[in-house]
């Protein structure tokens, strides 16, 4: 037993009562403004074809929070699709979903969250501007997000079952819709065959501060998807910086 061979993400370019993943894989480790996803304004200039140096930044609100209404997958640095069921809202349930191998032996529960980079340093509630390491997203604001992560999620049970059950949701609305300041410090485990909390509040993704875990440990050997949703927000208090931020996301589990 091993490792997963591959975990990918994949997103939906459908609806959300039919969806569409064909052709959606995103792999791991973004470079060059290929295999990542951009975040937008539906009133930003940008297309399926604007390259990363290029891609329109996203003006801050003048008070308060606003939330990021669009999101787009570049498979190579020119070769974009937009997820089409991702509004910054919780109206829609298939949206994005971690795509695992059916080679690997996981033997903890499967952690989620968001860090500035790949050297995975926890973010810094409520600093800004942020230091090194760290990103005006997962830090938050000491205002606007009370020192949450701007980046909310929202995940569907374990993707597998201890069993091997692939667990996969229903078109709708996703659990009550989170705010700025939505979060919980540490661990929010999640529902088995459900959204988080019983289809109820959300999580902050703030590196190992604030993450989700899985309820269950999903069955060896057994291909799987795990479902999951964002709401991710600008606030006024944000720092800015040339060339953008770039945040990665992160699945941590320990396998044999």
């Amino acid at each position: 037993m091993a490792d997963f061979g591959t975990i990918t993400t994949d997103y939906n370019k459908g609806t959300d009562a039919s969806p569409d993943w064909t052709g959606t894989t995103i792999a791991l480790s973004g470079t060059s403004g290929a295999n990542e996803f951009r975040m937008a304004l539906s009133t930003g200039s940008q297309t399926t074809t604007t390259p990363s140096a290029s891609w329109p930044y996203m003006p801050l609100p003048a008070s308060g929070a606003s939330a990021v209404d669009r999101l787009y997958a570049f498979s190579t640095n020119t070769s974009g699709i937009q997820v089409a069921t991702y509004d910054g809202t919780n109206a829609k349930a298939r949206v994005l979903r971690k795509n695992f191998s059916n080679n690997g032996n996981p033997i903890s529960a499967m952690q989620f969250s968001f860090f500035a980079d790949s050297t995975h340093a926890n973010p810094s509630g409520g600093t800004q501007p942020p230091g090194s390491h760290n990103d005006t997203f997962t830090n938050g604001t000491s205002g606007e997000t009370s020192s949450k992560s701007a980046i909310k999620c929202s995940m569907y049970g374990s993707g597998a079952t201890a069993g091997g059950t692939q667990e996969t949701p229903s078109a709708g609305t996703v659990g009550t819709s989170p705010g700025a300041t939505t979060g919980t410090s540490g661990a929010v485990t999640t529902t088995a065959g459900n959204w988080l909390n019983a289809n109820g509040a959300w999580q902050d993704l703030a590196g190992w501060n604030d993450y989700i875990i899985g309820v269950a440990i999903p069955a060896a050997s057994t291909a799987f998807f795990w479902y999951y949703t964002l709401i991710i927000y600008l606030v006024a208090s944000m720092t800015t910086q040339a060339g953008g931020w770039q945040i990665v996301d992160t699945v941590q589990y320990s396998y044999a």
